[in-house]
């Protein structure tokens, strides 16, 4: 019996002696046979200084100020019960309003200014993107980005994607369009940029490695910042397409929608991708597209349970009673698990190489998602992910889980 899916719903060094191991500063562990632990910046014998990035005022601030509430309530948490191995957790929050020049000062600030031990949880595409460089030269941990790039799981060891990649996530719904909606006249719409041309080409290999590229009728393109959408609609239509695989984000997937719902086109099955997994987006898109949006299926990486969810409500009832929970609350949630599973399996060993190394051994499992793991040159991310359907209960509308979690393989 399936249960609900509710997902998500995104320099030079100062010093030698900050490479890896931040202010020098040591922890004796005093045991015969034991050495000297080399303790990276940011960490005290009772605290653990970390910082984040994400938007927090404007437009999109309905993303970053639940996603960070979620982050910071786990932490909350964790402090209530007496830390991690004794030390405490502190959250140090840049807001970057979601442009990248902001958030590559952001970063350059936490690091060089603050003095944080990890980056934690940065969101958005372009800010973690343009800050990549700067991260990966100093080599501070850099844990959960709420970003789908896949040039993260490239870019270095010191990176911890857990988001999938939208290359991967294409490859999947290619999967899910063979195997469930057996659809033999597929067109994919895509917003023309990192995100779009990622799940695009994933798609494009998904079908391949199936050896089911014939399905593929038409790629449309779209601008992320278009407001008409009549154009690529009407490409599309000419199709005469069972299936739409729309790869874009939140006012782009809503206006292609809403044009199909003004052309016509209504009883199109849609599928998109996770970062439209959320309540706030079918706020957005049900208006313009009341038929269209019944339509519409969503892929998804988090199975959650009202027990699974049960500390997460709690804390944040305690904590940020006027922030909703969302999928991007649990994101943040998630950012906050992952980190600490790390911090607890490095005890004191906190380096920057002492946390690198405990986390490519992490195989967590008693998070929110399913299973996160590392290990050396491994860097994927969440690999199993499910397709929900949009339905409407009292005038509501809702995600309800339609597949078993899959991968491609």
């Amino acid at each position: 019996m399936f249960k609900r899916l509710i997902s998500l719903m995104l320099i030079l060094v100062l010093s030698i002696s900050m490479v890896a191991c931040g202010d020098g500063e040591s922890e004796d562990t005093s045991s015969e046979g034991s050495t000297e632990v080399e303790l990276a910046q940011g960490i005290t014998e009772d605290s653990i200084k970390i910082g984040t990035v994400a938007v927090q005022s404007g437009a999109l601030s309905f993303i970053g100020a639940p996603y960070v509430a979620g982050m910071e309530s786990y932490f909350k948490t964790i402090n209530e019960d007496g830390g991690v191995n004794g030390r405490k957790i502190e959250l140090i929050k840049k807001d970057d309003e979601f442009k990248p020049d902001k958030s590559v000062q952001a970063v350059e600030s936490l690091i060089f200014d603050e003095e944080v031990f990890a980056i934690v949880g940065h969101l958005g595409t372009p800010g973690v993107v343009a800050s990549q460089e700067i991260v990966k030269e100093e080599g501070i941990p850099s844990v959960y980005f709420g970003s789908g790039a896949v040039s993260l799981t490239k870019a270095g060891e010191n990176f911890f994607p857990v988001q999938p990649n939208y290359l991967y996530e294409g490859k999947l719904m290619s999967k899910f369009a063979v195997e469930e909606f057996d659809a033999k006249n597929i067109v994919i719409m895509y917003q023309n940029d990192d995100v779009g041309n990622d799940g695009l080409d994933g798609f494009k290999d998904g079908l391949k490695e199936l050896g089911e590229d014939s399905r593929l009728k038409a790629e449309v393109a779209f601008g992320g910042a278009d407001t008409d959408f009549t154009v690529p609609i009407q490409k599309a239509k000419e199709q005469e397409p069972d299936l739409i695989i729309l790869y874009g984000l939140s006012t782009g997937t809503a206006g292609i929608l809403k044009g199909m719902e003004n052309l016509g086109m209504t009883d199109v099955d849609t599928l998109t991708t996770y970062s439209n997994a959320d309540a706030s987006f079918l706020a957005v898109a049900a208006p313009g597209a009341p038929n269209a949006i019944n339509n519409l299926h969503v892929m998804g990486w988090l199975e959650v349970t009202e027990e699974s969810l049960q500390p997460l409500n709690d804390a944040m009832a305690k904590h940020f009673p006027d922030t909703p929970i969302n999928a991007y609350t649990m994101a943040g949630w998630v950012a906050g698990e992952t980190f600490v599973a790390g911090l607890e399996k490095a005890g004191d060993k906190l380096s920057w190489d002492g946390y690198i190394e405990a986390m490519n051994g992490l195989n967590y499992t008693d998070g929110l998602a399913a299973e996160i793991s590392y290990s050396e040159g491994v860097r994927e991310g969440v690999t199993q992910m499910s397709v929900s359907k949009v339905s409407e209960s009292d005038g509501t509308y809702i995600f309800e889980q339609m597949t078993d979690f899959m991968e491609f393989k």
